[in-house]
């Protein structure tokens, strides 16, 4: 299944209709950013849904989030962060539950499982 047929793009088109207003896709902000790399950089962490008009982010969370799955989580590769995947991906959605309400935006958490 291709991103633009899934059932997030689904969702993420009825906030369009919702808030009568396309919301901006895999948007990035310059003030949340990611752990730093083996280059001392870090990279800007993208949010799934942004409506500038509203001021309004919006996450949509799969089971993964939530639940560990050895798929996702690649428990046998570190990332960046020294963590799994999933361990970074828990760190990674708190810096957005935190960062995007202290920059003012509202924020939309549409959860799967």
């Amino acid at each position: 299944m291709s991103r633009e047929t899934s059932d997030e793009a689904y969702v993420l088109a009825l906030c369009d209709e919702i808030l009568n207003e396309p919301g901006l896709r895999q948007v990035r902000f310059d003030w949340l950013r990611g752990d730093p790399g083996r280059d001392g950089r870090s990279r800007s962490l993208p949010v799934d849904a942004f409506w500038p008009g509203h001021s309004v982010v919006v996450e949509y969370r799969e089971i993964q989030h939530d639940q560990p799955i050895r798929h996702f989580d690649k428990p046998d590769r570190l990332t960046v962060s020294g963590v799994h995947r999933g361990l970074q991906r828990k760190r990674y959605d708190n810096r957005r539950d935190e960062q995007i309400p202290a920059h003012g935006l509202r924020l939309v958490i549409v959860k799967t499982g």
